[in-house]
């Protein structure tokens, strides 16, 4: 054998070590991520309560407004995800030289970054009072001491931000979801121990910062004691600068038109339909919130795996397979949601709120049934960043704002919350899913049609029929208390359950599934 036939076997082992590492990563980071969502809400539900209780409306409102306040100036303007794309390519190519540069270029940015912000909240702190009007002299007293508190632990954090895009891209899935989880689950019982011991506000804001900085340390430490990592400041690298920032500026404004989509609604409702349809709106955001975090628990999870097959000149066909199988798997969960959302939301909304905000039901159908198409591709969002063809996303995304900000403006004064939700509808139509598709197929050259075909086409009509049985059993059993809705909604999620699988889902999809049950119950 000689030398050349020997590399090549080493490297076809190593891709394939690779690919079984790879898998089980993602495999178990989904796991990990959808259990932490589940955690959030659930604890998000009972404890948020509690804790405004504890410490009263108005230092709720401090806690809430310091959090928001603070997160206008911490932004990563795109560097995370542009990061994680970079080491992901070098990787792949071998280029062990280029990572050491990239992190070194990015830690200088950020500490450029990090500076502009110390200073310019330095400044602002002498103004809080002028910025912040509606507060009184002992709100401010204390906003001004939390503010310091959160600033502190915000500007320190920052530079650490790079950590984020080297989990991803080393695939180090496990240990950062659970990381995350960790950190949710900390915060909560640290603060709820400070709160029974009598502390108030400024504990909460401490224990927040102090574990949140914690865990971004112990994610730098994992990655250097595993020596994934090192970092050469003194090589400038200007073509690699260069590129960084130039996608990094893409990947910032499609995240702030994203943003705008849903944060600017509220902001036309105040100009042209008061508070109440403002309300209206907010609970159908925070149950569109929910719903999108579940699905974008997959999120990122795929980057390394598809620079791995750009690399090695995988076809359209390949990761058009790979986006059928993460879109499958996507709609199996998503679509229960979704599905239950529109026959069971009307009656959770009335128990959950009172019939005040029986309108925020429609505006979440116009918000949220659009995921039904989005969430399910993630493969192909994902793509567009490997590939550097961001542009496209960034234009369409532009567009989409610009869309719901006008029908918004038009229908907000006659039709309120819902003449807004609809503006987003129709933006996420023309935008998110027509236009974005045109680039998937054009573009990107993916079949977009067998897509189709062998995710919604196939699955779409178990959640009909799960669907209209729901809420055939309601006209008979009407749900009038959360008793009642309960029985209904095992009802609807056993039919939609059983359906999946004795009709729709592959005998390899049926093993997953089987595989996570043995690893979950103590069964043999």
């Amino acid at each position: 054998m000689d030398t050349n036939e020997l590399l090549h076997e080493v490297k076809e082992l190593f891709y394939e070590v690779t690919a079984k590492m790879s898998t089980r990563q993602i495999k178990y980071g989904a796991i990990i991520s959808y259990f932490s969502i589940g955690f959030n809400i659930i604890a998000g539900l009972i404890y948020t309560p509690w804790m405004v209780k504890q410490i009263g409306v108005s230092d709720f409102g401090l806690y809430t407004l310091v959090t928001a306040f603070l997160t206008y100036f911490l932004i990563d303007f795109g560097l995370g995800s542009s990061i994680a794309r970079f080491i992901a390519k070098y990787r792949a190519e071998g280029k062990a030289e280029k990572i050491e540069s990239l992190l070194g270029i990015t830690i200088r940015i950020y500490l450029y970054i990090d500076t502009i912000i110390i200073i310019t909240l330095f400044i602002l702190y002498f103004f809080l009072s002028d910025i912040f009007k509606e507060l009184n002299t002992q709100e401010i007293e204390k906003f001004k001491i939390i503010y310091c508190i959160a600033g502190f632990f915000s500007v320190v954090s920052f530079p650490l931000m790079p950590v984020q895009g080297a989990m991803i891209a080393y695939e180090k899935f496990i240990i950062d979801k659970i990381a995350d989880l960790a950190q949710k689950a900390l915060v909560i019982i640290s603060m709820v121990v400070a709160l029974l011991l009598g502390y108030g506000l400024f504990a909460l804001v401490l224990v927040n910062g102090f574990i949140g900085f914690g865990i971004k340390i112990y994610k730098f430490f994992f990655l250097k004691r595993n020596e994934l990592i090192k970092i050469n400041l003194k090589n400038f690298d200007k073509p690699l600068v260069k590129e960084l920032l130039q996608m990094s500026v893409i990947i910032f404004i499609i995240a702030i038109a994203d943003r705008f989509l849903m944060t600017l609604p509220p902001t036309i409702l105040g100009i042209f339909s008061g508070t109440q349809e403002i309300a209206v709106f907010g609970i159908a955001r925070t149950l569109e919130g929910y719903t999108w975090t579940i699905a974008m628990a997959l999120n990122g999870l795929f980057l390394p795996k598809l620079t791995r097959m750009i690399t090695e000149k995988y076809d359209g066909w390949e990761i058009t397979s790979l986006m059928i199988n993460v879109g499958r798997f996507q709609i199996l969960i998503i679509g229960m949601i979704i599905t239950g959302i529109i026959v069971l939301g009307k009656s959770f909304i009335l128990l959950w709120m009172g019939p005040a905000f029986k309108h925020s039901y429609f505006v979440s159908l116009l918000i949220i049934v659009p995921m039904i198409i989005t969430s399910t591709q993630e493969i192909a969002s994902t793509l567009i960043l490997v590939v550097n063809k961001l542009k496209y996303k960034a234009i369409l995304f532009i567009t989409a704002s610009v869309i719901s900000v006008i029908i918004g403006c038009i229908l907000a004064p006659s039709l309120g919350a819902i003449g807004t939700a609809m503006g987003i509808c129709t933006a996420l139509l023309l935008s998110h899913i027509i236009g974005m598709n045109i680039v998937y197929s054009r573009v990107l050259k993916l079949d977009i049609t067998g897509f189709f075909k062998s995710v919604h086409l196939k699955m779409l009509w178990p959640m009909a029929v799960a669907g209209i049985l729901s809420v055939l059993i309601q006209k008979y059993y009407p749900i009038y208390s959360w008793k009642t809705f309960i029985v209904s909604g095992t009802f609807f999620v056993i039919v939609y359950s059983g359906l999946m699988w004795i009709f729709v889902m592959n005998s390899l999809e049926k093993e997953l599934v089987k595989g996570l049950l043995r690893k979950i119950l103590p069964v043999k």
